[in-house]
């Protein structure tokens, strides 16, 4: 009888659009911009990563110069390098890009922002790995999968904790409180 173990492996398109929704979806419910550098960084050191377990900080340093120009071409309208070809037939196991984003998450916190990772990099990786096996999954369903019990109420919650990254943050922050409440009591 045979115990074959089944892996699945998840092509380089697969991962970057987890990637980006997963940083789409823990911005959007923790109410900060997907450009903060929270994000932003997270997403070029999982990226490198990715690439190379051992990268050193210099790596993701020009990851995030690339992907930042890339982002200004685009929003220019010109037309941005496709890196695509550099991982054609390229394929990680999700163990691979579980690494990559978990040691991506706490390297970039750890460094650009001098903390442990906190509810937010927590909610980033486990919404990533859940969309990478279900990219239509929503917030609810991330929370039902990857934290046993708890409400996404509760989750929220949690990200609404979680203090500013910068004073802009934090102003912009209040900003959308502020206009949140006065919708709530129409004005």
């Amino acid at each position: 009888m045979s115990t074959a173990v089944i892996t699945n492996t998840f092509t380089h398109p697969d991962v970057v659009g987890a990637l980006e929704a997963g940083m789409e979806m823990a911005a959007d419910e923790a109410g900060r911009p997907v450009t903060a550098e929270r994000f932003t960084w997270a997403t070029a050191a999982a990226l490198t990563y990715l690439d190379s377990t051992g990268a050193p900080w210099a790596d993701v340093d020009v990851r995030h110069a690339e992907i930042a120009v890339a982002r200004a071409a685009t929003a220019r309208g010109e037309e941005a390098e496709d890196p695509s070809d550099l991982y054609a037939g390229m394929r990680y196991s999700r163990m691979q890009v579980s690494a990559a984003v978990n040691a991506g998450v706490d390297t970039a916190a750890q460094t650009i922002r001098e903390q442990q990772a906190d509810d937010i990099d927590n909610l980033v990786v486990n919404a990533v790995l859940t969309l990478l096996d279900a990219p239509d999954a929503s917030f609810d369903a991330v929370v039902d999968e990857c934290y046993g019990g708890v409400t996404p109420e509760d989750v929220s919650g949690w990200l609404s904790d979680v203090p500013a990254d910068s004073d802009a943050e934090l102003d912009a922050q209040r900003a959308d409180r502020i206009d949140a409440y006065l919708r709530s009591v129409g004005l």
